[in-house]
């Protein structure tokens, strides 16, 4: 064992103090000695001790006796893996391996490891072990075998002299199941941990991780009286899987051969769309962006240190009863680390995270994950995204353009990582869109524009009477409802779950078609993500500059108008990247990015119909009432310029009515512009440049 851990502990004693752990796999002390490796797993506390001793013993050998370093036992055997909610007391005093998120951190604080006490009647010096991280153990006699004045605790003081005593790094987390293992809405349950040494301060909220190490109780105490009720505590022994992508997610070789024959499939993109959420009907165009989202771009890290997003943000704004809330909580579900909210239930600290006082942790200020750093490489579907408040909707800027949280609160100072889709969902303030209106779409919901800018794709669902589709509706919600099974038969167990008996298969019908299953999806999106990572062809990435140089010259006469900015060629290139992802090809093709154009102007049409203007949307105002505010400016400044006076208000309507511009119009738009201060009224009937 020594030889084979040789050039380990070599690369220890050079690498420390940066590096102070030598990870050691169980396999390899399994294959040295079996024995040996049994009793690891069932007196873990006793080896880890000796263990330590052996490496100090070996680096002192080699002329390191100042190093103190620590061996950590990584790739436990499955049969010790538990969830969190299959802890028993069986498992106190053995090694396991718990899979779980971190969502809440406490601070790095020193402890005490061994006390040095000294005695206020003689001065004598007691060093006493401290097992419990929860409470100070004190010498209870200052003993004369030891040179002491032989007085006991009653009849004299201990002081703890902390430059004289051991202190070690230590650190509480709260570890909690992974959503994706439960069923059934359940509340994902949580366990305490204590991390020590070099492990404190290595995880943040929203961290996936396999945590190895013991499990310890420490009895519940009520009116300062213990009880026989314990609380369960882990105390970590190493932390493995750091954040690798969706390794949660297990495919076996013959689920991974059905991704790659499915890839192979000529009707891929069709079949994705019918598999979304299929008890909608049509909304075609709108499905095929979130399939996309689903899978979303590649991410990427420049040579400045600046980073590109990969995931693909998209806005569903509609009238009431369009599907869109369906829509988001079915692509929750199918998202691998999928994640649903409402805005109406959700604050800047539940998306982000939330600085809690800890009373378990002494008082401490410790960070808790929200929805957005859970999801992370995921996705995070939040419902009436405009019903949030200001101060909530600011919080997401950063977590969308940068993809990261950061934190300042309660003296604690982190970033947490939010790289997740965003798929939001926005109701028109006055219950029903206003197409004929002065007023854009986008400014009738309550969200601001720069908000809005941060989406890739923002989809406009209008609920307008059309007979033909209006009977293809009817008659698709009827028999969608004719062939669910009852659900009180599903609880009582006389009828099969239909949504389990379709996830058993990987393709499955619905209806006449046929579609892909929930879990397949996720594990068909999950292999991408870890696999495929296109990188796109020349023609290709021709296609989308001449787009974007070709519409950017639609803008027309209109000086303030721009037909399109450079942050739409990000959204295009991200959509390109994942057509050629669900194909499983290392290489984008003109096709996907003639795909990607197609989708971005349906919903611009949708959206603003042929004239698209960016200007519109940033400033919250159509061409031709921007158009009338510059008119009127430019009718006072003529005025002004060549009277060098004051403007009267009456030749500013006559002038205004030979550009087709009405009394009652003209004086809505000087009010406004007199509000703005672009005008000045000195007195009641006239007017000045401001």
């Amino acid at each position: 064992m020594t030889e084979h851990f040789s050039e380990a502990i070599h690369n220890l004693q050079v690498s420390w103090p940066d590096i102070t752990s030598l990870e050691v796999s169980y396999r390899v002390v399994e294959s040295f000695d079996p024995d040996f490796a049994v009793d690891i797993i069932e007196h873990p506390d006793l080896n880890a001790q000796a263990s330590n001793q052996a490496l100090a013993l070996l680096l002192r050998e080699m002329g390191a006796s100042n190093i103190v370093a620590f061996v950590r036992i990584i790739d436990l055997p499955p049969d010790c893996n538990r969830s969190v909610r299959q802890l028993r007391s069986e498992d106190l005093g053995r090694m396991i391996s718990v899979d779980a998120i971190a969502v809440k951190i406490s601070g790095v604080r020193p402890r005490t490891y061994e006390g040095t006490f000294e005695c206020i009647a003689c001065s004598h010096r007691i060093m006493v072990s401290q097992p419990n991280e929860q409470e100070l153990i004190e010498p209870v006699e200052c003993f004369e075998i030891d040179g002491g004045c032989g007085r006991r605790k009653g009849q004299t003081r201990f002081v703890q002299r902390v430059e004289e005593s051991i202190l070690i790094n230590s650190q509480f987390i709260e570890l909690q199941e992974p959503p994706e293992n439960l069923r059934g809405g359940v509340q994902p349950e949580r366990i305490l941990c204590i991390a020590e040494h070099d492990l404190a301060g290595k995880l943040n909220p929203g961290d996936r991780v396999t945590a190895n190490g013991m499990l310890f109780v420490r009895s519940q105490r009520k009116a300062g009286k213990e009880t026989p009720i314990f609380d369960i505590f882990l105390r970590i022994h190493s932390i493995e899987r750091e954040n690798i992508p969706l390794e949660e997610i297990q495919i076996s070789e013959e689920e991974e051969s059905e991704i790659k024959e499915l890839a192979r499939r000529g009707d891929i993109y069709d079949l994705f769309v019918r598999s979304i959420a299929p008890s909608i009907h049509g909304m075609n165009e709108v499905k095929e962006s979130l399939v996309l989202q689903l899978f979303g771009g590649v991410a990427g890290r420049n040579k400045d240190g600046s980073r590109t997003r990969g995931d693909i943000h998209i806005l569903l704004m509609g009238d009431p009863g369009v599907a869109k809330s369906q829509l988001l909580s079915y692509m929750a579900s199918i998202s691998p680390r999928g994640r649903f909210t409402s805005g109406m239930s959700a604050s800047a600290a539940g998306l982000t995270a939330a600085a809690v006082q800890d009373p378990s942790a002494d008082g401490r200020w410790t960070l808790e994950a929200g929805a957005l750093a859970l999801a992370d490489l995921g996705l995070a579907a939040i419902d009436e995204f405009d019903k949030m408040s200001q101060n909530d909707r600011a919080s997401m800027h950063e977590a969308m353009t940068l993809q990261r949280i950061s934190i300042s609160k309660a003296g604690i100072n982190a970033t947490l990582s939010t790289r997740c889709a965003i798929l939001a969902a926005a109701n028109p303030t006055s219950g029903r869109f206003q197409p004929v209106s002065e007023v854009p779409f986008t400014n009738q919901i309550n969200l601001k524009q720069p908000l809005l800018s941060r989406f890739d794709i923002i989809w406009l669902l209008t609920d307008a009477p059309e007979k033909n589709l209006d009977t293809l509706i009817a008659n698709h919600i009827i028999d969608n409802r004719m062939s669910a099974v009852p659900e009180i038969l599903v609880e009582q167990g006389s009828r099969p779950d239909p949504t389990k008996t379709a996830d058993e298969a990987g393709l499955t019908m619905y209806g006449k078609t046929s579609i892909i299953s929930r879990s397949l999806i996720r594990k068909y999106v999950a292999y991408t993500k870890r696999n495929i990572h296109p990188t796109m062809r020349e023609e290709a990435r021709d296609r989308l500059a001449n787009y974007y140089v070709q519409t950017r010259l639609k803008s027309g006469e209109q000086t303030d108008s721009v037909s399109i900015t450079a942050r739409a060629i990000d959204g295009l290139f991200r959509l390109s990247e994942a057509a050629a992802k669900i194909r499983l090809s290392s290489e984008v093709t003109e096709d996907d990015a003639l795909r990607a154009i197609r989708i971005n102007e349906h919903w611009r049409f949708a959206l603003m119909g042929e004239n698209f203007d960016e200007t519109t949307l940033a400033s919250g105002k159509k061409g031709n009432a921007r158009n009338r505010e510059r008119t009127i400016v430019e009718i006072v400044s003529r005025i002004h310029a060549e009277t060098g006076e004051m403007v009267n208000l009456n030749d500013v309507f006559t002038e205004a009515g030979r550009l087709d511009i009405n009394r009652n119009t003209a004086e809505d738009i000087i009010d406004r512009l007199v509000l703005y201060g672009t005008l000045f009224r000195p007195r009641h009937d006239y007017l000045q440049p401001g």
